[in-house]
């Protein structure tokens, strides 16, 4: 009988100029062309290694670990912004800052959405209210409109 082993897949064997592209399209953005002009490579040498699977599948890699780690910081900020808003609903001076967070603490973190509804059709345009100013109507003059 002779010894079966497992096969082990090879190495994914990519240029450092092609990993390179790869980490800055899915770190910084960069469009495919910066990217490649950035990492030394072709576009065109970029689009022909992503027909191969395996650097398919290292994008994919390196865009899950981008999110995931996004995701770690998100969680991380989010902690130190209710740590501030915890520390402006008890010690803030305003009763206004220390109602809003009361507010926002209310609503489990979540802030309102502000709906803005502008009508093309009436002329003089639209004006924007803080919620502690008077609305103002504006009207065009007569025989203007």
């Amino acid at each position: 009988m002779t010894n079966l082993t497992a096969i082990e897949p090879r190495p994914l064997r990519m240029r450092a100029a092609l990993r390179h592209a790869i980490d800055l399209r899915v770190k910084k953005g960069m469009t495919i062309a910066a990217a490649c002009e950035e990492a030394g490579m072709s576009p065109q040498g970029f689009h022909k290694a992503m027909k191969r699977p395996a650097v398919r599948d290292y994008l994919l890699t390196v865009q899950m670990e981008f999110v995931a780690s996004v995701e770690g910081e998100k969680a991380i900020y989010k902690a130190r912004a209710f740590e501030v808003g915890m520390n402006l609903m008890l010690n803030s001076k305003s009763e206004a800052v220390r109602a809003r967070m009361v507010e926002f603490f209310a609503g489990d973190g979540k802030v309102s959405p502000v709906s803005v509804h502008i009508d093309a059709r009436q002329p003089g345009g639209y004006e924007y209210a803080r919620p502690e100013q008077q609305v103002v109507e504006i009207r065009p003059e007569e025989g203007k409109a």
